[in-house]
């Protein structure tokens, strides 16, 4: 009979010892007390109080949490639970003193959303007299509580605006349009000029029809918002003139950094550096022009494909830490983060590509880009290293038909030796497996061959997962050497 190394879960007890003199710490008492809390909540929305005692040090005193309104807001220790639409006064005391605090808190059935901006499409309008146009806008965020804005024309003599944001030009001159959000927040400011229909700088000739408005496409779309442009790549933008049969119909196009974007005769806009910058389209007959604003962003580039690849010479055994390297194309790939998983139970990987190895068998490695659109896959055979088992004992002259007993001081799972015990021929435990049977008998494992054993050193192989039946693990890959000698009745 052989006996291997203990599975059983020990427990470390620690007593502390006797006659240690104890000596009591100095009451600081409480100076101040303050509390912070939201002084609005939403029904049904829990907070915690944050509360601040000075002296920090500040001993052997206890919190009381008072609320005037229970059925509004309730306190409890250390939060307010909002139960029902009014206003409740929240303090905390500290208790048998006059140390407390309040925060008055409003409970409502939404949140209201505050305007934080409004974003215009272009802060200058050029109309002509008697002429009308609308103002684009968006308002930021858009789930705020109220999204209305409100109109005012700064000088109504010359241009007049309705509650939709259309402008009127009525004399020529300029003013400037106001607006206002509802909840008062924000203010914006769109310049405008008003100009004569029969303005002779309108005209190139007599019977020359001049262009009164100029917009810019992206698309089959007016552009009215922000558009962004990764650094180094292109937009190709268009115009629209009004009226259709202008008689001169050129443009020019401006940039007004070509440190952030350049853009050409034909109206590609280049991203050049990270930022904002106004992109002017501008009539060669009088100068009518629409503007549009740019950003340029951080360019940015997901791989179309990836490849993995372990580090050249790697050596697939057991104990072995083996790192896999990306490849990614196109080159230019900016985005190469990779989220890794290993598959098949017999290896483990970190957030770096590196693979370590501790069981025999198939190994499955795959990588996906950050947005999951491209994977790769690597899959190889691991084995045990020479080393993996640790030997605990060789036993002579053993018969081939004969079984051998394994005891442990804890009853083994069934389960567990069946999937963690296996023998063979070889040494590490690779190759010329034995056909056994294992049966288990409280502590013991009864191993004996389908048939018999080779006439040769067998080893019985026993994985670091066995468990009792309480689930404690062996916690070592161990390995014991039978010496068989041939057919008969022997013993171990």
């Amino acid at each position: 009979m052989v006996k291997i190394s203990k599975l059983t879960a020990i427990l470390v007890m620690c007593t502390l010892a006797c006659g240690m003199t104890v000596s009591a710490e100095e009451t600081i008492p409480a100076e101040s007390l303050t509390i912070s809390l939201s002084d609005t909540m939403i029904i049904g929305e829990t907070q915690k109080i944050k509360v601040s005692v000075l002296p920090s040090r500040a001993s052997d005193y206890e919190l009381e949490y008072i609320s005037s309104d229970d059925t509004v807001a309730k306190a409890a220790i250390g939060t307010v639970i909002a139960n029902a639409e009014g206003i409740a006064d929240i303090t905390v005391k500290i208790k048998d003193t006059d140390l407390s605090d309040t925060v008055r808190v409003k409970v409502v059935k939404t949140k209201d959303i505050p305007v934080t901006d409004i974003e215009l499409s272009d802060d200058e309008l050029y109309l002509e007299r008697y002429s009308e146009r609308k103002i684009y806008y968006d308002v930021v965020p858009e789930k705020a509580t109220n999204k209305e804005v409100k109109f005012t024309s700064m000088n109504t003599s010359v241009a007049t605006v309705t509650d939709s944001g259309i402008v009127y030009g009525k004399r020529n001159g300029s003013t400037k349009i106001k607006l206002e959000s509802a909840d008062g927040n924000v203010t914006k400011y769109v310049y405008v000029k008003v100009s004569d229909d029969y303005d002779d700088s309108d005209y190139s000739g007599e019977n020359d029809i001049a262009v009164r408005r100029v917009d810019i496409y992206d698309g089959e779309d007016e552009v009215k918002k922000t558009v962004e442009i990764m650094r180094t790549q292109t937009k190709q933008f268009s115009v629209q003139i009004y009226p259709e049969g202008a008689t001169d119909k050129r443009i020019r196009w401006k940039t007004e950094d070509d440190d952030v974007a350049d853009v050409d005769e034909n109206g590609i806009v280049t991203g050049i550096g990270e930022g904002t910058v106004k992109i002017y389209a501008i009539s060669r007959d009088n100068g009518r022009q629409d503007t549009i604003t740019v950003k340029i962003i951080p360019y940015v580039r997901y791989p179309d494909s990836i490849t993995i690849a372990p580090q050249e010479n790697a050596i697939f055994e057991t104990g072995q830490k083996i790192k896999f390297t990306p490849t990614f194309s196109p080159e230019d790939t900016t985005e190469r983060n990779l989220r890794w998983y290993v598959y098949g139970g017999c290896g483990s990987i970190d957030s770096m590509g590196n693979v370590a190895i501790n069981d025999k068998g198939t190994v499955t490695v795959k990588a996906y880009t950050s947005d999951f659109k491209q994977s790769a896959v690597y899959e190889f055979q691991s084995e045990y290293s020479e080393n993996h088992f640790a030997q605990v004992g060789t036993a002579y002259n053993l018969k081939q038909n004969r079984a051998i007993v394994l005891k442990f001081d804890a009853d083994v799972n069934i389960a567990s030796a069946k999937a963690n015990i296996f023998a063979g021929t070889d040494a590490a435990g690779n190759e010329s497996r034995n056909e056994i049977s294992i049966e288990v008998v409280g502590n013991k494992i009864i191993i004996a061959p389908s048939s018999a054993w080779s006439i040769s050193d067998n080893f019985v192989f026993i994985k670091e997962n066995l468990c009792d039946i309480y689930g404690n693990k062996l916690g070592k890959n161990l390995k014991y050497n039978m010496k068989v000698r041939g057919a008969g009745n022997g013993e171990i």
